[in-house]
Protein backbone atom coordinates (compact mmCIF):
# COMPACT_ATOMS: atom_id res chain seq x y z
CA UNK A 1 0.00 0.00 0.00
CA UNK A 2 0.95 3.64 -1.44
CA UNK A 3 2.13 5.68 1.87
CA UNK A 4 0.51 8.98 1.93
CA UNK A 5 2.83 12.14 1.81
CA UNK A 6 2.21 15.11 3.70
CA UNK A 7 0.14 17.60 1.85
CA UNK A 8 1.76 21.14 1.89
CA UNK A 9 0.54 23.38 -1.36
CA UNK A 10 0.64 23.76 -4.95
CA UNK A 11 0.68 27.40 -6.49
CA UNK A 12 -1.39 28.20 -9.70
CA UNK A 13 -1.45 31.84 -11.57
CA UNK A 14 -3.05 33.50 -9.12
CA UNK A 15 -3.42 31.47 -5.92
CA UNK A 16 -1.94 29.08 -3.80
CA UNK A 17 -3.81 26.05 -2.83
CA UNK A 18 -2.93 25.12 1.03
CA UNK A 19 -4.04 22.85 3.90
CA UNK A 20 -6.82 24.44 6.00
CA UNK A 21 -5.10 26.20 8.55
CA UNK A 22 -6.62 27.00 12.38
CA UNK A 23 -5.92 30.80 11.38
CA UNK A 24 -8.55 31.01 8.68
CA UNK A 25 -11.36 30.63 10.71
CA UNK A 26 -12.02 34.50 10.13
CA UNK A 27 -11.85 33.81 6.22
CA UNK A 28 -13.99 30.98 6.45
CA UNK A 29 -16.45 32.62 8.69
CA UNK A 30 -16.36 35.60 5.97
CA UNK A 31 -17.16 33.15 3.14
CA UNK A 32 -19.49 31.21 4.08
CA UNK A 33 -21.82 34.20 5.75
CA UNK A 34 -21.66 36.62 2.42
CA UNK A 35 -22.05 33.41 0.11
CA UNK A 36 -24.99 31.44 2.12
CA UNK A 37 -27.49 32.50 -0.63
CA UNK A 38 -24.89 31.46 -3.33
CA UNK A 39 -24.20 27.98 -1.28
CA UNK A 40 -27.30 26.93 -0.13
CA UNK A 41 -28.60 25.20 -3.29
CA UNK A 42 -25.56 23.04 -3.17
CA UNK A 43 -24.62 22.04 0.30
CA UNK A 44 -26.58 19.96 2.64
CA UNK A 45 -28.15 21.43 5.67
CA UNK A 46 -26.12 21.92 8.40
CA UNK A 47 -26.44 21.12 12.08
CA UNK A 48 -23.89 22.92 13.48
CA UNK A 49 -22.74 26.66 13.68
CA UNK A 50 -20.04 27.73 11.21
CA UNK A 51 -17.38 27.69 13.95
CA UNK A 52 -18.30 23.85 15.07
CA UNK A 53 -17.91 23.47 11.02
CA UNK A 54 -15.24 24.96 10.48
CA UNK A 55 -13.58 22.79 13.20
CA UNK A 56 -14.80 19.81 11.48
CA UNK A 57 -13.20 21.10 8.58
CA UNK A 58 -9.86 21.37 10.33
CA UNK A 59 -10.31 17.90 12.15
CA UNK A 60 -10.32 16.17 9.38
CA UNK A 61 -7.09 17.71 7.32
CA UNK A 62 -5.66 16.57 11.03
CA UNK A 63 -7.19 13.05 10.92
CA UNK A 64 -6.89 10.08 8.80
CA UNK A 65 -5.65 9.93 5.17
CA UNK A 66 -8.90 9.92 3.66
CA UNK A 67 -10.14 13.79 3.79
CA UNK A 68 -7.83 16.53 2.49
CA UNK A 69 -9.04 20.28 2.51
CA UNK A 70 -7.61 23.00 0.99
CA UNK A 71 -7.99 26.80 0.62
CA UNK A 72 -7.50 28.85 -2.45
CA UNK A 73 -5.22 31.58 -1.06
CA UNK A 74 -4.99 34.85 -3.15
CA UNK A 75 -1.64 37.20 -2.77
CA UNK A 76 -3.45 39.76 -0.81
CA UNK A 77 -3.99 36.45 1.71
CA UNK A 78 -7.80 36.91 1.35
CA UNK A 79 -9.38 33.51 0.52
CA UNK A 80 -11.61 32.64 -2.49
CA UNK A 81 -12.63 29.21 -1.63
CA UNK A 82 -12.23 25.50 -0.44
CA UNK A 83 -11.56 22.56 -1.99
CA UNK A 84 -11.74 19.05 -0.96
CA UNK A 85 -10.76 15.67 -1.72
CA UNK A 86 -12.63 12.94 0.48
CA UNK A 87 -12.73 9.12 0.81
CA UNK A 88 -10.08 8.61 -0.34
CA UNK A 89 -10.10 4.40 -1.23
CA UNK A 90 -6.77 3.13 -1.41
CA UNK A 91 -5.63 -0.62 -2.43
CA UNK A 92 -7.23 -1.36 -5.91
CA UNK A 93 -9.41 1.58 -6.38
CA UNK A 94 -7.06 4.55 -5.56
CA UNK A 95 -10.21 6.67 -5.89
CA UNK A 96 -11.54 10.24 -4.12
CA UNK A 97 -14.27 12.57 -4.41
CA UNK A 98 -14.06 16.21 -5.56
CA UNK A 99 -15.98 18.90 -4.03
CA UNK A 100 -15.32 22.69 -4.39
CA UNK A 101 -17.08 25.57 -3.73
CA UNK A 102 -15.72 29.58 -4.31
CA UNK A 103 -16.82 32.87 -2.38
CA UNK A 104 -19.88 34.37 -4.04
CA UNK A 105 -17.53 37.48 -4.44
CA UNK A 106 -15.08 36.24 -6.37
CA UNK A 107 -17.23 33.17 -8.64
CA UNK A 108 -17.06 33.53 -12.78
CA UNK A 109 -13.38 35.11 -12.30
CA UNK A 110 -11.76 31.57 -12.46
CA UNK A 111 -10.86 30.69 -9.65
CA UNK A 112 -12.21 27.82 -9.21
CA UNK A 113 -10.64 26.38 -12.59
CA UNK A 114 -7.80 27.48 -11.52
CA UNK A 115 -8.12 25.40 -7.97
CA UNK A 116 -9.73 22.34 -9.19
CA UNK A 117 -6.69 22.39 -11.88
CA UNK A 118 -4.22 22.66 -8.74
CA UNK A 119 -6.24 19.98 -6.64
CA UNK A 120 -6.02 17.51 -9.57
CA UNK A 121 -2.50 17.96 -9.95
CA UNK A 122 -2.14 16.98 -6.40
CA UNK A 123 -4.61 13.97 -6.94
CA UNK A 124 -2.70 12.68 -9.36
CA UNK A 125 1.15 13.39 -9.08
CA UNK A 126 3.29 10.49 -7.41
CA UNK A 127 5.82 12.77 -6.43
CA UNK A 128 4.28 15.43 -4.84
CA UNK A 129 0.41 14.36 -4.43
CA UNK A 130 -1.61 11.46 -3.31
CA UNK A 131 -1.07 9.05 -6.62
CA UNK A 132 -4.84 8.39 -7.11
CA UNK A 133 -5.63 6.79 -10.20
CA UNK A 134 -9.19 8.29 -10.22
CA UNK A 135 -10.71 11.38 -8.89
CA UNK A 136 -14.67 11.27 -9.18
CA UNK A 137 -17.60 14.51 -8.75
CA UNK A 138 -21.32 14.45 -8.20
CA UNK A 139 -22.79 17.29 -9.67
CA UNK A 140 -26.33 18.41 -9.10
CA UNK A 141 -28.00 18.77 -12.52
CA UNK A 142 -28.95 22.55 -12.23
CA UNK A 143 -25.37 23.55 -10.71
CA UNK A 144 -24.69 24.94 -13.98
CA UNK A 145 -21.36 26.63 -12.86
CA UNK A 146 -19.92 23.38 -11.66
CA UNK A 147 -21.20 20.85 -14.62
CA UNK A 148 -19.04 23.94 -16.51
CA UNK A 149 -16.03 23.52 -14.50
CA UNK A 150 -16.29 20.10 -15.01
CA UNK A 151 -15.99 20.09 -18.14
CA UNK A 152 -13.29 22.58 -18.12
CA UNK A 153 -11.10 20.72 -15.82
CA UNK A 154 -11.61 17.38 -18.58
CA UNK A 155 -13.96 15.60 -15.81
CA UNK A 156 -16.20 13.51 -18.07
CA UNK A 157 -19.64 12.20 -17.30
CA UNK A 158 -19.94 8.72 -16.76
CA UNK A 159 -23.46 8.40 -15.38
CA UNK A 160 -26.77 9.56 -13.82
CA UNK A 161 -27.11 8.89 -9.82
CA UNK A 162 -31.27 8.88 -8.89
CA UNK A 163 -31.31 10.43 -5.27
CA UNK A 164 -27.49 10.23 -4.82
CA UNK A 165 -27.17 12.91 -2.39
CA UNK A 166 -29.32 14.70 0.35
CA UNK A 167 -28.30 17.96 -0.69
CA UNK A 168 -30.45 21.51 0.45
CA UNK A 169 -32.98 19.11 2.97
CA UNK A 170 -33.65 16.81 0.25
CA UNK A 171 -32.24 13.99 -1.87
CA UNK A 172 -31.21 14.79 -5.47
CA UNK A 173 -30.23 13.64 -8.39
CA UNK A 174 -26.50 13.91 -9.92
CA UNK A 175 -24.71 13.51 -12.56
CA UNK A 176 -21.24 11.22 -12.18
CA UNK A 177 -17.92 12.86 -13.50
CA UNK A 178 -14.71 11.36 -13.05
CA UNK A 179 -11.10 11.67 -14.96
CA UNK A 180 -7.74 9.04 -14.23
CA UNK A 181 -4.27 9.80 -14.30
CA UNK A 182 -4.21 8.69 -17.74
CA UNK A 183 -6.88 11.63 -18.66
CA UNK A 184 -4.60 14.23 -16.80
CA UNK A 185 -1.77 16.30 -17.67
CA UNK A 186 0.26 17.56 -14.84
CA UNK A 187 0.01 21.72 -15.05
CA UNK A 188 1.74 22.68 -11.75
CA UNK A 189 3.45 19.68 -10.05
CA UNK A 190 5.39 17.05 -11.77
Amino acid sequence: MRETPVIAEVRTERLTLRPLRAEDRTEFLRIHTISADFFRPWFPLRDVSLDAQFDQELAKNRGEARHFRWTAELAEGRLAGFFNLSNVVRGAFQNASASWAVSADLAGQGYATEAVLGMLDLAFSKKQGLGLHRVQAAIIPANERSLRLAERVGLRREGYAERYLQIAGRWQDHWMHAKTAEEHELRYLS
